[in-house]
């Protein structure tokens, strides 16, 4: 295996930057594989801990929540702007030392908290949580001076059909260290754990779709579903909804707010997000024919359907909120969503990469009906639906589990029949960054580490 890796890595004395999705993309593949086989473990297993009852369901569904966002997704995401941002910004902002730590510390936290699971002990459970989201930590610890060196030497225009969006997640995604040493301190306390977990969403995945949506449909597509003199304000607009949100969960978390208040900004930050990116415009261009991503175009719309149910649901029940709308809106947005565009992007990434014409390109329907399948199975458990809470607990398990077996398989296949390119050629410089940058030549590229 690492002889093919070595084929897709390309290094110089300043740094590496072509390539660097594949090692952060097969980590993540690796790390979805033990979330997904822990997930199962812990409900059918006899040592399972939702199985002898030492964790309740929904407390295991919000550790789940944070873990994937800042392990195994996270790291989809990473490798998508390792790749990436060189080519925007035509300097390599980091070293390939900090790659491979980020990469290690990833893989490092899921396997320590996978090990927990299979343990069953809700004590040693604890602490191998608190390990698992320390090395999450220490991740973005890794990241703040290539951030840092990001703003210092970022090169805009006005004519950029991202803007300033895509360098959002820079702002907020150092907050992800303090987020994870918070949850893992304080993994037995539910509040805790809710908090920890819309932040994550709020102010991490919540910039890092939106910058990827338009990085897809308006960069690399050229569909412009938002055109570039309404990126300023529908960022503004989306930050002060983020804002409004995370202080609203902060102040829940110190009882000084009603619940309700906070649930009803809960589904609006996923509704904002849902009708900033122009669903409508999506679909129309969707709809025109041609090559897209589907696994990015399903979730993106999810996102629409996702806080419009949330707002509903709030409405009819306003004194009670049902689960979905104070928990399960949060677990949809990470899984399937953020999984979705993530690895969408990814895919679309990878392809440029063999240089694959459009014309020669799947939409990937298939996947996309796997997305699809996982948010109405796994809507189920929160919206209490009484033909789902009759079964029980090990079908219920097996039911919900059924998408992401499916998914797994499906990332295993991915992985062996198109991450290490055994056909064709595969080329440093992407096919699509090329053509709009020609000439491009990342080793011609300053180093400002």
């Amino acid at each position: 295996m690492s002889s093919n890796i070595d084929l897709v890595s390309h290094n110089n004395e300043m740094g590496s930057i072509s390539g660097t999705y594949v090692e952060l993309t097969q980590a993540a593949i690796v790390g979805s594989t033990l979330f997904i086989i822990g997930g199962i473990w812990t409900f059918v297993s006899p040592n399972g801990m939702i199985n002898t009852g030492e964790l309740a369901p929904i407390q295991f569904a919000i550790i789940g929540t944070i873990i994937a966002s800042h392990g195994w997704i996270m790291c989809f995401a990473l490798g998508a702007g390792f790749d990436v941002l060189p080519y925007v910004h035509k300097f390599i902002p980091y070293q390939e030392a900090s790659l491979k730590s980020v990469q290690n510390l990833n893989l490092a936290g899921t396997s320590i908290i996978f090990v927990g699971i299979i343990i069953g002990d809700i004590e040693i459970f604890y602490q191998f949580l608190l390990v698992g989201m320390s090395a999450y930590a220490f991740q973005y610890i890794h990241l703040w001076n290539p951030i840092m060196t990001l703003f210092r030497n970022k090169k805009l225009k006005n004519s950029d059909p991202v803007g300033f969006s895509g360098i959002i997640p820079a702002i907020t995604i150092s907050l992800g260290s303090f987020i994870c040493i918070f949850s893992g301190l304080f993994s037995d306390e539910i509040d805790a754990l809710f908090l920890s977990m819309w932040l994550t969403i709020g102010l991490i995945w919540t910039p890092i779709c939106w910058a990827l949506i338009l990085s897809y449909f308006n960069r690399r597509m050229s569909w412009d579903i938002i055109s570039t003199n309404q990126l300023s304000s529908r960022s503004i607009l989306l930050g002060i909804m983020i804002l409004l949100h995370s202080f609203s969960e902060i102040i829940l978390y110190f009882e000084q707010i009603d619940n309700s208040i906070t649930y009803l900004l809960r589904g609006s930050l996923i509704l904002t997000l849902g009708l900033l990116i122009n669903p409508h415009r999506i679909i129309q261009r969707s709809l025109a024919g041609g090559h897209y991503n589907a696994l990015i175009v399903v979730s993106s719309l999810l996102i629409t359907l996702i806080g419009l149910c949330s707002i509903f649901y709030w409405i009819i029940d306003e004194n009670l909120p049902r689960l979905f709308v104070y928990l399960g809106n949060g677990f949809l947005m990470i899984i399937p969503i953020s999984v979705g565009i993530t690895t969408g992007y990814i895919s679309t990434l990878h392809e440029d990469h063999l240089h694959r014409r459009m014309e020669n390109r799947k939409n990937g329907w298939p996947t996309s009906i796997i997305v699809i399948i996982a948010a109405i199975l796994i809507s189920g458990p929160f919206l209490r639906e009484q033909i789902f809470e009759n079964l029980p607990i090990k079908i219920r398990s097996i039911v919900v589990a059924f998408p992401f077996i499916l998914a797994l398989f499906r990332m295993a296949s991915w992985w062996k029949e198109e991450l290490i390119p055994e056909k064709g050629s595969w080329e440093r410089i992407p096919m699509f960054w090329n053509e709009i940058n020609a000439p491009l030549d990342p080793y011609e590229f300053k180093s400002e580490e």
